[in-house]
Order: C-alpha cells, then structure tokens, then sequence
C-alpha cells in the first residue's frame, strides 16, 4: 500500500490501515503517517460514530517507543479545551485508552486536564448560544475517565463521588449557569460501570455531603422543568397537528412567525395529504422569493413533496434555476425527493450541462428507470469526494436506499457501486449499512473481512463478529 493510499483510507478510518501495520516487516515506516492520522483523520461524525480513538490507540499499540504519540495526543487535548468540536473528546479518548493501560504520564495528564477544565468553567465567560465547549468537554473527560482510564472499582467509586462533588460546588459559585451542571450520560455510564443499586447506594450514603446534595437538588429542578416543558410542547404540536391549515401556515410564514419544520410531515401523517396540496398550491401563485422559500423549507422534511402536482413540480424546477442561492438550494432540496417524468427530463437536461450535477444525479436516482445502470454507476463515481462539501454523502445514501428498494437498480448497481461506495466514503455510519447489504449479495471477501475486524466503528467489528463465518 503506498503513503498516499494509506492516508486516503485513514482518513476514512478503514481496517485496512491496521491490518497493514500488523503485517509488515517495519513498523516505524509508519510513525509519520499515524502522527498525520492523528492530526487530520478524525470521525466525520463524531456524535453518531463516536471518536476513533479505539482505532488509533490500536495503531499506537504496535508501536515499542509510544512517546511521541503520548507527547502529540496530550499537548492536543490541552490546547482543544476549549474547541467546541470534537478534537477535544478525539485526543482524550486515545488518552484515556493510555491510561488504561498503565501509561503514568496519560494518567497525570488526564488529572491535570481535569484541574484545567474545572478553572476554565469556574472564571469562563456564558455562550450567547448556549454551547459552552469548557463543560461539554469536561463532561467527556469524565466520562473517559471512569470508563476507560481507571483501574480499579474502588478508583471508579471515588472518582464519581469527586465529580459529583466539583459539579455541587460549581453549582454555589456560577450559580447563573447552573443548568449546565446536570451530567445524566456520566451518571449513565456510572450505572452501568459500578451497577445501578451500588450508585443509588453511594448517593444514599454521601447524601449528607452538601456539595453533592446541592448537586442532586439541581439535577431534580432541572429534569422537573425539561419534563414540564416537553409535555408543554408535545400538546403544542399535537394542537396544531390537527388545527392547523394550509392557509394558516402561509400567514404565519407571512407575519414571520415561525412554524415548525415537521408540520406538513405530521398533517400528512395524522391528516392525510389535502392541506398540503392546498400550500403546494400556494406555493405555485406566490411571487414573493422569501415566502416560496419559507414554505419550500416545510417540504424538506417526510414525503410530503409527492403531494405537488405538474404545477407546483414546474414552479420548482423554476426555482431550481433561480438567481437568488437560498431559494435555489431550496428548491434542489425539495426537488431531488420528488418523482415524475418532468422531474427526470430537468435532471438530465442539467446532467448535459454538467455531468458532475449532484443534485441532479439525486433526481435520477430518484427517478430511475430499468436501464439506467450504467450511467449511474459512472456518476456517482464522478461526484466530488470533498470531506465536507462533496456531493458524496446525500448522493450514496441515495444509490443505498435505491438498491434495497428496487430490485433493478440491486441488480444494475449493488456490484459495482456497494464496494465502492465503502471504500470512499468518509462515514462509517453508512460504511456499516453498506456491510448489511453486501452480505446477503455474496460482497464480502475474506480479505474485506478482516479489515472489518479492524475498521474504526466498533460497530462494524461487531457485525462482523456476530454475523459472518468464514
């Protein structure tokens, strides 16, 4: 495999990686490249894969002289304390997964990324967005901290009692952002760890601690409120589930008032499709740009487009070439779900102008006809595979859900497009769909296999575990 293939799937967080590390003669050939991985290979979605520091630490562990790997993860984590995205938590997962095995020095880093965290939210200035990085990476740490880096039960007990502790005493000094300092994930993974009659009996126990008695105190007010204020809204929706019009909707949209973006999905589902036929309709008459835009933003979400008759679908494909970018994506977002010969002819009339057209080979998949197999196999291996901005992600769940609901498209499509798609894709959520179709069709190799054994969704090692023999 050359450097440039192993980054490439790297970055994906294919097994191949390691199961190359674990073959080959000299292990140092590939210090560098872990060093880059561990820079620039982190989860695509880090909230629904979680992070790959199973996958790295994996890496790290074939190595004899882990030091500058230790050295590179902490400095890491101590300078992402405060990054609200996921580098934090990807650096500190590798770290707790160190300290895990005996690693001193990721140990007493971890305890002082701890004291870090702790004075950064004791003297740290409130969000304007209610996001506030220094506490979503503290409750990480801590998390990391009682399921991966420590020892012993009796390390685990101690450490969550000191938890619940600090959040009870931050709760006295920053009293203004108090809502912040109910932890239920690391009360969670606490129960599952320790057992939940053992944290009840901790708790009962340290209940006259005043620190942590403030602390269940706040948490009780706080799920009080959260149960009060979902019951509240559950019956808002419910009331305009059933109340709300069509017209009603457009003068809402009209006043600027806001409308949930799941209300024509619920009316479709509670009421059947005739108010939605009717804002379709709407739709089609208004000249306004901002209120067609407003009301395309409701068709995002469900099915609710196959409601929108010749008319509406030429509004949309008007709008689909308009000047103006929001109401254009709009109107691609809404027009790439609907169906319709119409809808397949402006597809490929836009595909002539540009082969790379993602929004286009959306329609097509949509729309597809017995046949269309070969085409579509060359344009899906034609758009852009940009990480963040490619067309890649919303155009393969698009080829998947077609393959496993039209029987054509599986066969014209499964063989050459599933492998591929795995390969190049940057998300193992979808990587780990891909596995579950090409195991009934005969795709996985022995060699795949194994990489699954290795891939960096510890979900696909599992699937692969339970569900394949070879």
């Amino acid at each position: 495999m050359t450097r440039k293939q192993f980054r490439h799937d790297m970055r994906r967080g294919l097994g191949n990686c390691l199961l190359e590390m674990e073959l080959c003669d000299k292990i140092e050939d590939y210090r560098e490249d872990v060093l880059w991985g561990l820079q620039y290979a982190l989860a695509y979605d880090a909230q629904c894969e979680g992070t790959r520091a199973i996958y790295f630490h994996d890496m790290i562990s074939l190595f004899d002289d882990k030091t500058a790997f230790y050295e590179f993860v902490a400095d890491g984590a101590k300078r992402s304390i405060k990054n609200d995205a996921w580098r934090f938590s990807h650096f500190m997962g590798i770290l707790a997964l160190m300290a895990r095995d005996g690693h001193t020095p990721a140990r007493q880093a971890m305890a002082e990324l701890y004291e870090l965290l702790l004075q950064a939210i004791r003297t740290g200035k409130k969000s304007a967005n209610r996001i506030w990085s220094a506490t979503d990476n503290f409750g990480f740490l801590c998390v990391e901290t009682l399921t991966n880096a420590l020892q012993t039960r009796a390390e685990c007990e101690t450490f969550f009692l000191r938890v619940l502790r600090d959040y009870g005493k931050l709760i006295q000094e920053r009293p203004d952002i108090s809502f912040r300092f109910e932890d239920d994930w690391f009360e969670h993974e606490a129960a599952e760890c320790l057992g939940k009659e053992r944290v009840e009996a901790l708790l009962t126990e340290a209940k006259g601690n005043p620190d942590i008695a403030r602390y269940l105190e706040n948490r009780n007010s706080i799920k009080a409120a959260r149960e009060i204020n979902q019951a509240t809204r559950l019956s808002e929706l419910k009331e305009q589930t059933e109340t709300e019009t069509a017209q009603s909707i457009y003068e809402k949209l009209c006043a600027g008032e806001p409308v949930p973006v799941f209300i024509l999905n619920r009316i479709v589902r509670k009421r059947g499709t005739e108010e939605v036929v009717k804002l379709g309709r709407l739709y089609t008459r208004e000249e306004r740009d901002d209120l067609r835009e407003g009301i395309l933003r409701l068709f995002f979400m469900g099915d609710s487009v196959s409601a929108m008759g010749e008319e509406e679908l030429a509004r949309l494909m008007h709008d689909a070439e308009s000047e103006k970018e929001s109401l254009r994506e709009a109107a691609l977002r809404v027009i790439s779900k609907a169906y319709g010969e119409c809808v397949r002819s402006f597809a490929l009339h836009r595909l002539k102008q540009n082969p790379r057209d993602g929004d286009a080979i959306l329609m097509l998949l949509n729309n597809f006809h017995p046949g269309d197999g070969t085409r579509l196999i060359r344009l899906v291996k034609s758009v852009s595979l940009d990480e963040h901005y490619g067309d890649w992600h919303s155009v393969f769940i698009a080829v998947r859900d077609l393959i496993e609901q039209n029987p054509e498209a599986d066969r014209e499509l499964s063989a050459a497009l599933l492998p591929y798609m795995l390969r190049e894709g940057f998300c193992s959520c979808c990587r780990l769909h891909l596995l579950q179709l090409m195991q009934p069709r005969g795709l996985l190799t022995p060699e795949l296999i194994e990489e699954c054994r290795r891939d960096c969704n510890l979900e696909i090692r599992e699937f692969i575990e339970k569900t394949v023999e070879i």
